[in-house]
């Protein structure tokens, strides 16, 4: 994989989380589909399993992966000096660092209930 370039290693990289957040998804929604009338209960009982929290954790760690990149590629195609002019580095910063408060709230808070 080293001779790929950055691009194609974002993409890459992106497309496998992606893919790991619609197995996750699939995952949740064949849960949800074949119980009944699911309470507290069986919603808890299913996310005290070890398994489910494994994967939650890397639905969540995938997630956030898959956010950073994504938000970094529309960074660099929309907050450039052509739309922003001098303020575009202010622009890119500011959004980078609010995506990244965003993620980092996202992943403790998750991880908090999961384990």
């Amino acid at each position: 994989m080293h001779k790929l370039g950055s691009g194609t290693k974002d993409f890459i990289i992106i497309r496998v989380c992606a893919f790991l957040i619609l197995i996750y998804s699939i995952y949740l929604a064949a849960f949800v589909i074949s119980n009944d009338g699911i309470n507290f209960n069986d919603w808890s009982s299913f996310f005290q399993s070890q398994i489910n929290k494994i994967l939650t954790s890397v639905f969540f760690v995938a997630f956030a992966v898959h956010t950073w990149r994504g938000t970094w590629a529309i960074a660099t195609d929309y907050l450039t000096p052509r739309f922003f002019g001098n303020f575009s580095k202010y622009a890119y910063l500011i959004f980078r660092l609010f995506v990244a408060g965003v993620i980092a709230l996202v992943l403790t808070w998750s991880f908090f209930i999961i384990w």
